[in-house]
């Protein structure tokens, strides 16, 4: 009879310790469900993309220019730009004017660092990549 008792009196000390711990993860519940205040963030200005024919005259030389990402881009940007499956996506064929290229390849985006090529070198990577939309 004791030892029921005290089974009896152990198992109400435990649930009430349960209930607390309901209480308090109730409380904590209700602290951590209450989202923070979200900003959204604002619109682009950017134009979209303008196709390839409505790109202007590209200055730099596409043959250099191939060159230059055959050694410096190609890792990423496999075949030569050709084909998806490197770290950087396929370039060929996506309207990718002139101004975005050298956009991306002066600021970097995604796993792309910024500033990989510089005069000359952006100029002539620049047309040939311009030279993979047609």
């Amino acid at each position: 009879m004791v030892l029921s008792a005290l089974l009896v009196g152990l198992s109400l000390v435990f649930l009430a310790g349960c209930g607390d711990d309901d209480a308090a993860e109730g409380t904590t519940t209700e602290q951590t469900t209450e989202a923070p205040p979200t900003t959204e963030a604002p619109p682009t200005t950017e134009a979209p993309p303008t196709t390839a024919e409505e790109a202007v005259e590209v200055e730099g030389d596409v043959a250099a220019g191939q060159r230059f990402f055959a050694a410096s881009c190609t890792g990423c940007h496999m075949n030569n730009g050709q084909d998806a499956g490197g770290v950087g996506p396929k370039l060929a064929g996506l309207s990718l004017t002139a101004d975005t290229v050298a956009a991306t390849v002066t600021n970097g985006r995604g796993a792309m660092p910024a500033g990989l090529a510089q005069g000359d070198d952006l100029d002539n990577v620049v047309a040939y990549v311009v030279s993979l939309q047609k």
